[in-house]
């Protein structure tokens, strides 16, 4: 369960503010899903415990909420939540996250809530650059300003809790951690985008950012990037320094559309004394009923190869099929090969009115090429998946 921490003077008269006369607009929305698997432990190379999500039946929905006020003053206030309402226990402690309290103008905004870090909003690397590492939000409670200004993008934002609701001030006199800043936009021909973020606190007391979410970093870290279009190629540099390591990346990234397909390349050179460079190349298709991407990198001495297709045959129905495969030396994980084939075969079903059945296989052979079970660009669960969803 998430909290948000109303500590902030602007925010906290929030409650006030849309107390003024004006235009109140609030929306319902939600999404119920009711599934079988028959249970992650049946893919190739792994025995015992279940690796998948669900075993057997499962069922979840959620509700969601926005509503927004515009006050006299050209300001729109705006409050949004999710409930997560209905679960496996037939009903639960009604819980929100993803909790997201504005006041916003034309060219201004300011968030609280689970909300993203600056840095993230407004950075654009060129390929798979290990020194830009900054935080990404998952569950903090984030304070977040943003501002248009000649046409350039700015984001300032702090932090003041951990994803477990623990405040920064629990343990220290300061009552947020990690400055983080990026703005970006266009000069002339060229895009541009920085971003900077300070050191973070680590961990005092019960707050520790870090542990909570796995993708926050307490390293200092800036970058700059520039992008142009040279002969209908789109191009861009980028550099990054993760100051905290002493590590930093440079990156040039080229796509180029020609008919319905896009190719992408892009090489980083790291420079941190140990890291390899990194590399890779996107072919995709889109025509029609069908869309495929091949994609292959090559990241810290792992070959990845990714292949996903689908097509859409007109009547409701779109049938899906994929591959993953991994080239690795460094070793296992949880005691299976981190090298192997992964892949899934998939249909999907449009109902109608927001409802869609799915139907799906997917194995997986290569342990580091799972993330919680998910396979494939879908990320389908392993094993045979039947799930029904519908959204409203």
């Amino acid at each position: 369960m998430k909290s948000i921490l109303l500590t902030t003077t602007a925010l906290v008269a929030f409650a006030g503010a849309a107390a003024a006369d004006g235009h109140t607009g609030v929306s319902f929305s939600g999404d119920f899903t009711l599934g079988f698997n028959d249970d992650g432990d049946l893919a190739t190379g792994f025995t015992g415990t279940s690796i998948g999500d669900n075993d057997g039946f499962y069922w979840e929905g959620d509700l969601n909420v926005a509503g927004t006020m515009a006050l006299d003053n050209g300001v729109t206030a705006g409050a949004s939540f999710e409930f997560d309402i209905v679960d496996e226990t037939n009903g639960q402690s009604v819980s929100s996250d993803v909790v997201v309290l504005s006041l916003t103008t034309e060219n201004a905004g300011l968030y609280l809530g689970d909300t993203s870090f600056a840095a993230e909003t407004q950075w654009s690397a060129a390929g798979d650059m290990e020194a830009d590492g900054f935080s990404e939000a998952d569950g903090e409670n984030v304070l977040r300003g943003d501002l248009t200004y000649g046409g350039i993008d700015m984001s300032l934002s702090v932090t003041l809790s951990d994803a477990g609701g623990d405040r920064v001030s629990v343990a220290t006199t300061e009552e947020y951690d990690q400055v983080s800043f990026g703005a970006s936009g266009d000069l002339g021909a060229f895009s541009f985008a920085v971003a900077y973020q300070e050191e973070a606190i680590g961990t005092t007391g019960a707050y520790d950012a870090a542990t909570e979410n796995g993708d926050f970093s307490n390293s200092e870290i800036y970058g700059l990037s520039v992008g142009t279009t040279v002969a209908g190629a789109t191009v861009r540099l980028a550099y990054a320094s993760n100051e905290t390591a002493d590590e930093n990346s440079t990156g040039i990234q080229v796509s180029y559309p020609f008919g319905p397909v896009t190719a992408t390349v892009y090489y980083v050179s790291e420079d941190d004394g140990g890291s390899e460079d990194n590399y890779g190349a996107t072919v995709a298709y889109a025509d029609g009923p069908l869309s495929v991407a091949l994609d292959y990198d090559y990241d810290q001495g792992v070959n990845k190869v990714g292949l996903d297709g689908a097509y859409d045959l007109g009547n409701g129905l779109t049938l899906l099929a994929g591959m993953y495969d991994q080239s690795d030396d460094t070793g296992t994980t949880a005691g299976v090969s981190n090298s192997g084939t992964d892949f899934y075969v998939a249909g999907v079903y449009d109902l109608g009115g927001g409802a869609e059945l799915l139907i799906s296989y997917a194995d997986a052979e290569t342990g580091g090429a799972i993330d919680d079970d998910e396979v494939g660009g879908p990320d389908y669960q392993v094993g045979t998946t039947v799930e029904l969803s519908f959204s409203f």
